[in-house]
């Protein structure tokens, strides 16, 4: 059975008559006539009787007529859809970003990306960085944002920037250290930081790890906000990365240490995406704005 079978045959009941329908159609009368025989027979009854000049439909065709209306109805609809899915301007996306970059990177691209495509629906999930692989892998999320790279063979992982590390505390608190600090120092001093199993957290535990540095931790958090909180309150010192303390530090309410040894420590934000989940036109376009916001076309890391 074919659509336009069922349009033409809803022509004929509207209009009243096979030739009024063919105008209607742009069609040959013959052609519409060939058209209403091939449903009759696909349906097994006849549809329609003659009453004069007049074409009118069956009991059954009744039945048809208000099918076909409905699928024809559903037809546009589905076209409707379709077209805007397919336009970069429209349909929506899910980003599963880590807390960090959900709160200091991805406002910015939001902003660029809705200033270009405003009718696109944006949901955010933030969630840590296993969690944002599930919800990519599960198809729950379009994309992910995360600060390590992350290799699986079902992924796609572009880096987007390197976000560095830096060991900060308030102002206060880092006047009463006197001066620049040595790898040892951070043994006798009070530590803040990332509660274990976190990325950041590995990161820092295995540098320090290599010079041999067990550093005394006094505090620790499952977020970054309220790591900045006890910062600002100076109850010690702590490894953030810079772009979550980019204003305090312009502002000066927190400062950057410099530690003797330390190696330059740094992320990697990355962009993820499943290779067996094809990309929307709205998640082409997100992608798209990363690359223009970062400056440079993200790398893209095979398994």
């Amino acid at each position: 059975m074919l659509l336009r079978h069922l349009q033409t045959f809803a022509a004929i009941c509207e209009y009243g008559s096979l030739t009024a329908a063919a105008e209607h159609l742009h069609l040959s009368q013959p052609a519409v006539s060939r058209q209403l025989k091939a449903l009759e027979r696909e349906l097994g009854t006849g549809l329609c009787v003659r009453r004069g000049h007049a074409v009118l439909p069956t009991p059954a065709g009744e039945a048809a007529y208000g099918c076909a209306l409905r699928m024809s109805a559903l037809a546009r609809d589905l076209q409707e859809q379709v077209a805007r899915a397919a336009a970069p301007g429209a349909g929506s996306l899910t980003i599963a970003a880590v807390d960090t970059l959900a709160v200091h990177t991805l406002p910015d691209l939001l902003l660029d990306f809705l200033g270009e495509h405003p009718a696109v629906q944006v949901r955010v999930h933030t969630v840590p960085t296993r969690e944002a692989v599930a919800e990519l892998l599960q198809h729950e999320a379009d994309l992910a944002l995360t600060t390590t790279p992350v290799t699986h063979p079902r992924l796609q992982c572009q880096a987007l920037f390197d976000d560095p590390v830096a060991l900060v505390a308030s102002a206060s608190f880092a006047a009463s250290l006197g001066g620049p600090l040595r790898l040892e120092d951070l043994q006798d001093l009070p530590l803040i930081a990332y509660e274990p199993g976190t990325r950041l957290r590995a990161l820092i535990d295995a540098v320090l790890e290599q010079h041999g540095v067990r550093p005394r931790v006094a505090l620790e958090f499952d977020g970054q906000e309220a790591v900045r909180e006890v910062l600002l309150r100076g109850l010690g010192l702590a490894f953030v990365p810079l772009s979550a303390a980019r204003q305090d530090l312009a502002h000066g309410s927190l400062v950057r240490l410099t530690v003797h040894g330390l190696p330059p420590l740094a992320r990697q934000a990355s962009l993820l995406l499943a290779r067996d989940l094809r990309p929307s036109s709205a998640t082409l376009a997100f992608v798209r704005t990363a690359e223009q916001r970062f400056g440079r076309p993200p790398r893209r890391r095979e398994p």
